[in-house]
Order: C-alpha cells, then structure tokens, then sequence
C-alpha cells in the first residue's frame, strides 16, 4: 500500500516531513500516526488506515514532498496492494494534430473534521473489507483530514508578530512564551530556529521581573534634528545606550558601564558590547555600534535590545547569559495626552521594557534604573553633561 503524501488545501502543493511516529520495519495499526506534516498554513498529523509493516519510508524528516508523492510503503495484512494498473491513453477530439491525454488517477483532500493517509488505487480486497471496525469509524480516502488534536495557540500572537506551526508546537512542548521571542524569518516570522536559540522555561536559572514605561522624546528628537543640522547623525538605539549607561553608572556604581547592544537585521540577531558608552559621545557610540557585531564579546551585564520590525509599539526581550537585564526599546510613535490644563495635546513617545533576572538584579534597583533613564531620555541635556 502506497500512502501518499495529502493536500491540505486547494493552493497547497506540498508538505514538509518534521516527524515520524513509526519507523521502517515496525507494525502498524489503523488509526496510529504516522508522520507529521507542515505547510505554509498548518500542521497535520497523518494515520494508517490499514493493518501492516511500515516497510520503506521514502521522505525523512526535514524534507519535502509533493502533494500525491509516495511517503512510504505498508506491505503484509491489509497494506498488500495489487498493482498498479497502467493508464490508458484518450485521444483528444480535435481536427487539429492530436497528442495523445494521459488520465491518471486522483484522489481528493479536504481539510476537516477526520483524518488519513492518502493512498494509491484501491484494491479489490478494499471494497470486501469496507466493513471492518477500524478506530475511526470511516476510514476511506475521500474523508476529510483532520488537524492535530492539541491546539497550539493561533499563528498571530499579541504583539503582531506570527510563528510557523512547528515554532508553535516547539514553544509549547518547552514552555517558552512566544510573545518574548524576536523573529528571524521574513517581516519578523518566528521560525523553528529562533525557538532552538530561546532558553525554555525550564532552563531558567531564576525567575525574572518586568518593568514598563512609557517616555516623551520631544526633546530627544528635537536634539536629534539639531545635530543632523550641523553634520552630526545619532539614531535613537545609539542615545539609549547612552542614556543607560549612564543610568547604570549612576544608580548601581558600574563605572566601565559597558552596555551591549541587540539588534535584528535580515532575519539574524547581533549582539555588540558598546564599552565605556557613558563616556563616550553618541556619535562614538553610531561609529562603534556599526563596526561590531556577530558574537558576544565579553564585558558587559546588561544590554539594549532595539525592535527589528516597523509597527511595535512595546517588546519584551529574551534575558539570556552574560546579562542581567535588557531593556527593550519599542519604535517611537505620536499619542494623544492630557495637558495640565485639561486640553489635549501630541507627544512623541516610546515604550521601553525592561527585563531583570530577580537573583541578579533587586526589584528596588530596577525600579530605580527605569526611573533614572525615563528622566534622561526626556531631558537628553542630562545625559551629556
């Protein structure tokens, strides 16, 4: 018996491979799983439909198959298939030179409630034994296939961004919360690799707290407008590192204050150490942080992490070895509030997030820092002098 790979939607055309259940050589039942597939738009579990040996697996895990194509072979009770008859040509109708039209068999697939695995032609034995007590209750090709029993949350998460199904399902299985993760893959996707590169919840050496602010940058940007007037250009990421720095070296006595610096830029991740940034001037900062980049150098304890993807307003970054903390620096947007007057009026503003490991950095420190880099980043004066 020939299972073939199924379709799972009328514009879908193929299928990745990302697990089997049974192995060459095993005995299977109906109704067991067999594999696992992926496509751009879900997941699928596929069973056996019939008693037999799972005796050649032709599609190993990782690799793609065309809709139709032969996944694998069950050979001995109920998998043992005549056969194959050879198509027989159909001469078109037409006056014109005719070539002859090959019919070839095809069975539909419908996304639904049930689930199979496809099959080649169907014996003849099939139609004497139609009646038998499988585990789902009609087991026949032209049945709907079903998903996965266990839901793996929606592919659009609450911050805006989306994950593939396998990074769903692998996020799940390690606990680790999506919302927390920056995307490598196109507009920000979260792929199965920024899952493998994300510590799980249980590999935590200490549960983390986190702190939220929301900051006027009028000035910054007006300061930021004024420098680019005389020949001198900062960007937004090189002022937080420096306002950090500065808050660190003020509220918890780092003197190198030596701040790493997160960014994401076609779909990869790199990390650069910005030393001594609160002594450094900003345009010190866009020259150093443009050179650096790839693997973490060492020498710093907490970091920068700047959004890679237009349109998010808040993030929450992923605290990994050597930092301590990260604050998280959302894109710049305009919001309407109240005046003291009553009225209301236009600001520029950002939200930042800042991540501490709890055995690492006290809450009442955190606290503090925050407090320190809101006040900076709204009088930029401040942190120059």
């Amino acid at each position: 018996m020939d299972v073939l790979m199924p379709q799972l939607g009328e514009t879908v055309a193929e299928g990745k491979i990302v697990k089997w259940f049974k192995q060459a050589g095993d005995a299977v039942q109906p109704g067991e799983n067999l594999f696992e597939i992926e496509t751009d738009k879900t997941s699928m579990e596929v069973p056996a439909i019939a008693a037999g040996t799972l005796t050649d697996i032709h599609f190993g895990v990782g690799e793609v198959a065309k809709v139709g194509a032969v996944v694998a072979v069950i050979a001995g009770a109920g998998g043992a298939m005549e056969s194959t008859p050879q198509a027989k040509p159909v001469e078109a109708k037409s006056t014109e030179a005719q070539k002859p039209v090959v019919q070839t068999p095809f069975v539909p697939a419908r996304v639904g409630a049930q689930s199979f695995a496809l099959l080649g032609p169907r014996s003849r034995g099939d139609e004497r034994n139609s009646d038998r007590d499988f585990a789902y209750t009609d087991m026949s090709p032209w049945r709907e296939v079903r998903t996965p029993e266990r839901n793996y949350g929606p592919a659009k998460l609450a911050t805006g961004s989306y994950a593939t199904p396998l990074a769903r399902r692998l996020a799940s299985e390690r606990g680790i919360d999506l919302t927390r993760v920056l995307g490598s893959g196109p507009h920000g996707r979260i792929v199965a690799a920024d899952i493998d590169k994300t510590p799980s919840a249980t590999a935590q050496v200490a549960p983390q707290y986190y702190l939220v602010a929301d900051v006027e940058i009028d000035r910054l940007q007006a300061m930021q407008n004024e420098a680019r007037s005389a020949g001198a250009e900062f960007s937004l990421g090189d002022f937080v590192v420096k306002a950090w720095a500065v808050a660190l070296q003020r509220v918890s006595s780092e003197a190198a204050a030596a701040v790493g610096l997160i960014t994401s830029a076609e779909g990869r991740r790199a990390t650069a150490v910005i030393r001594n940034a609160a002594a450094k001037t900003l345009t010190a900062i866009a020259r150093e942080a443009a050179e650096q980049g790839g693997t973490l150098p060492a020498g710093a304890t907490s970091a920068v992490a700047l959004v890679g993807s237009p349109g998010i307003r808040e993030f929450t970054a992923v605290l990994t070895p050597p930092f301590a903390s990260v604050l998280a620096v959302g894109q710049s947007r305009r919001t309407p509030v109240e005046a003291d007057d009553g009225s209301v009026r236009f600001i520029s503003q950002m939200t930042v997030t800042l991540t501490c490991d709890t055995g690492l950095v006290d809450q009442a420190i955190g606290i503090e820092l925050l407090s320190a880099f809101k006040v900076l980043a709204e009088n930029p004066v401040a942190a120059l002098v």
